[in-house]
């Protein structure tokens, strides 16, 4: 596997496929996390992790030479149905057992070993979220609506609730999204924002040179969700931005701004190894 550092982003690749492994998760042997990018190896565009999109073969091979790289290979990849909302779906043996084909969620945690958990982005923000005194993962899809309905608290009540982990105890990885450089919205989009939120102008902003009229304002959904995190607790010291833009960059990501209705998905992936040893195929160094 080739290993390129990238900043607080490790690129890797593997004869099947190029991911990006947040830098802050080295040192974690246990701990499973990547980023997709479009890309099954270095000459093919066509890395898409959902089912709408591709014969489901194809999408099967994707997800298990992913699981694989990871090494997670014979671990299940577990996803919902997103569906812009604020629930998390607790990844235990009793969901396990009653399937979770037709769970609608926006957010899934577990603290299984042997089991990995996957959101479908393309544009929206994937947040990672994990604990180090215990072996427990989250992860979390925050797209506009996900931000307006609270999705990060709502999961990070879940978390203390269910399993006694306090925003306190948590580590988060915001991963690639769209930025604040490409994501125009109308009035419309903004309006609940600006009625239900009273720091709506820290993460949305008049755009300075706005490309489309009908669209003349931008958000940073990093910038709502970092600012969500601190307000339930989360360190600012526990709290990582490795976030490139998805529609400026999507030579390396799938991105609905940028193609349309036809855009294909990336995954974020987490997954507890059960015996934290790492394998050849995620080795992390220099290259």
């Amino acid at each position: 596997m080739q290993v390129v550092s990238e900043g607080r982003l490790l690129w890797c690749r593997t004869p099947e496929v190029a991911y990006l492994i947040p830098a802050a998760i080295q040192g974690h042997a246990w701990l499973r996390c990547a980023f997709t990018t479009r890309w099954t190896d270095s000459a093919t565009d066509g890395f898409n992790l959902s089912y709408d999109r591709d014969p489901h073969y194809v999408v099967s091979r994707h997800r298990e030479a992913l699981l694989k790289a990871l090494g997670l290979e014979g671990s299940a990849l577990h996803t919902v149905r997103q569906v812009h909302g604020n629930r998390m779906c607790v990844v235990d043996s009793a969901a396990l057992q009653n399937g979770l084909a037709d769970v609608e969620a926006d957010a899934l945690v577990t603290t299984l070993p042997n089991t990995a958990l996957g959101v479908l982005v393309a544009d929206c923000l994937p947040i990672v979220l994990y604990a180090l005194h215990t072996p427990l993962v989250a992860l979390v899809h925050a797209g506009r609506m996900g931000t307006f309905h609270l999705v990060i608290r709502a999961a990070l009540g879940v978390i203390k609730r269910q399993f006694g982990v306090a925003p306190a105890q948590l580590h988060a990885l915001l991963g690639p999204a769209i930025g604040a450089c490409c994501y125009d919205l109308d009035d419309h989009a903004v309006r609940p924002f600006q009625e239900g939120f009273p720091d709506w102008q820290r993460f949305i902003k008049p755009s300075k040179r706005p490309r489309d009229a009908a669209r003349p304002w931008t958000m940073s959904l990093t910038a709502a969700n970092e600012g969500q995190l601190l307000a339930e607790g989360v360190p600012p010291t526990q709290i990582e931005t490795v976030s490139p833009c998805t529609k400026c960059h999507h030579q390396h990501f799938h991105s609905h701004r940028a193609e349309g209705p036809t855009a294909g998905r990336g995954m974020a992936v987490i997954g507890i190894q059960h015996n934290g040893e790492p394998t050849p195929s995620t080795v992390i160094g220099e290259k």
